[in-house]
């Protein structure tokens, strides 16, 4: 059975990454983003390796758009097996003070508020399959917080709270939901604000492997929370830091 995943934020540098490697798993991959023309570009790369994606538009933050890209998926291909909720941002690095409540709000909309409108939509399918992994997406500072990065560390932590919880609700109809919890990673996004040199100056003293992660790293992670190895574990936490916590 030709199984289908579908990922938020997959124009991205970690949601390429995790794209990419459930092809190469067998997956027909659905990547699903705010910019189509990012989606596409992951999409292209996969096609032209020999897998199967298709690129859709989403705004995780509007209810409308999210419940027919669903509806959408699940009428031409039948069926979901892994929801990766990988959308999300920071935005912004300031003191609390300074913080609008636009500016909460859009963090925590486009972080805790995507993956509550992406779950409602999905669970309801995966429980008439009788089963189906969710990946969340949390952050290292979801668990240790982050000065002037209040609200994106509340979401995150939010991201956490909101899995195990969920986890307990989906499991009696064979859903697995975890939280994947990237630290410090090197993608374009983050890149075109920093050089290397930089980051491993900043990094390389707090993190004990000496090095700051890649895209893939996460996305390893991604695909074994789908595998069959990973069969009896629902509502963790992992962590991909390389030991910062």
């Amino acid at each position: 059975m030709n199984q289908v995943a579908l990922i938020t934020g997959g124009g991205g540098g970690i949601g390429g990454a995790v794209a990419r490697r459930l092809a190469v798993g067998g997956m027909s991959v659905i990547v699903a983003d705010y910019d189509h023309g990012a989606a596409e570009k992951v999409c292209g790369e996969i096609v032209r390796g020999g897998g199967k994606a298709e690129a859709l538009s989403v705004d995780v933050t509007q209810a409308r758009e999210v419940k027919a890209l669903v509806t959408d998926v699940a009428r031409r291909l039948g069926r979901i097996d892994v929801l990766a909720n990988i959308a999300g941002g920071s935005f912004y690095t300031k003191r609390i003070e300074e913080f609008t409540w636009a500016e909460w709000r859009q963090v925590i909309d486009v972080n805790l508020k995507g993956t509550f409108l992406m779950c409602r939509e999905v669970a309801p399918l995966m429980q008439r399959q009788k089963s189906g992994r969710i990946l969340n997406t949390a952050s290292n500072y979801g668990v240790t917080g982050s000065a002037l990065r209040v609200p994106y560390s509340a979401a995150k932590a939010g991201i956490i709270a909101f899995t195990r919880s969920l986890a307990l609700e989906l499991a009696p109809d064979g859903i697995l939901v975890n939280t994947v919890a990237p630290g410090p990673t090197d993608t374009p996004r983050v890149m075109e604000r920093e050089t290397t040199e930089a980051r491993r100056q900043r990094w390389q003293p707090l993190i004990p492997l000496g090095r700051t992660g890649q895209p893939e790293d996460i996305a390893e992670l991604f695909y074994f929370l789908t595998t069959p190895e990973s069969a009896a574990i629902t509502g963790q936490t992992f962590h991909c830091n390389g030991g910062l916590v």
